[in-house]
């Protein structure tokens, strides 16, 4: 049985977080724990709100406080709920220290981290992928699917597909932490450089690796740059799928990774991402 987390933020609750989680979990029989990163420097509030003309009342802080933890109580009660009503295996975990840090002491004993792509625990709106998130990629201690804003239930599987091992080891993670996405369609992504020929690294090998796994495989190969021929590409396809990448680097964002394939991702195709780097 795999351990998964679920981190949320109780003042901004992402429930596609929660509904993916619990999808997975149910399928593949596994523990979910919903981690509630109740940061105690982290508020729904701002300096600003409390302050009357005497100077900060100290009525408005006790209420906006008690507003925010009854947020965050609710938040967690849903999350009970609804795993007792699917019949899922679970937990909760408060933690009140820095979120981050919190999180990633978290990583170290689970298997998969499911999260919010645009979880920020700021006040202001960042662009995709947050500082947050981007610390989080880095640093994690286990595989990680980041969630969009809207749940819907996946029908197909892309796979970027690069010849690098990084690419190799998240597909292998995926199957073994998801084994219930074996039976859906697969379709490997590969982008050449344009002076390049149309065969995949490693030809021979990734197709007998895949082929051990999955049924409905498509083979599609691009030249040009990967950023817009990935774009073009997925914006062509209506289907609702997982996307699978394994370039991420502890170090920096790789090609992968650039701001706009990932927002068009995220905003536009409304795509969950699987990601799992090797260290």
């Amino acid at each position: 049985m795999n351990k998964i987390i679920a981190a949320f933020d109780g003042l901004k609750f992402a429930t596609s977080t929660k509904q993916y989680a619990m999808a997975i979990a149910s399928t593949t029989q596994s523990h979910l724990t919903g981690v509630f990163l109740d940061d105690q420097t982290y508020t729904s509030y701002k300096i600003y709100d409390m302050v009357i003309e005497d100077g900060v009342s100290e009525h408005r802080l006790r209420k906006f406080k008690e507003q925010d933890n009854e947020r965050r109580r609710n938040a967690s009660i849903e999350f009970e709920s609804d795993c007792i009503s699917h019949k899922i295996e679970y937990n909760i975990h408060h933690d009140r220290d820095v979120a981050l840090p919190e999180l990633l002491h978290e990583t170290l004993f689970s298997d998969l981290l499911v999260i919010n792509s645009g979880e920020s625990f700021t006040h202001h709106v960042e662009q995709f992928p947050t500082r947050f998130i981007r610390d989080v990629l880095s640093n994690t201690q286990c595989s990680v699917l980041l969630t969009p804003e809207i749940y819907s239930e996946i029908n197909k599987i892309v796979f970027l597909y690069d010849g690098k091992p990084a690419s190799i080891y998240t597909l292998k993670m995926a199957n073994l932490l998801m084994p219930n996405f074996k039976s859906l369609p697969l379709e490997l992504i590969c982008v050449k450089p344009l002076e390049d020929n149309l065969h995949l690294p490693d030809n021979k090998l990734i197709k007998e690796l895949l082929k051990r796994h999955y049924n409905n495989i498509e083979f599609t190969i691009l030249k040009g740059i990967p950023e817009v021929e990935i774009i073009n590409h997925l914006n062509k396809d209506k289907s609702n799928f997982m996307l699978i990448l394994g370039a991420y680097r502890r170090t920096m964002l790789s090609r992968w990774f650039k701001s706009s394939l990932a927002d068009a991702i995220i905003k536009s195709f409304n795509a969950p991402l699987f990601i799992s780097h090797n260290k």
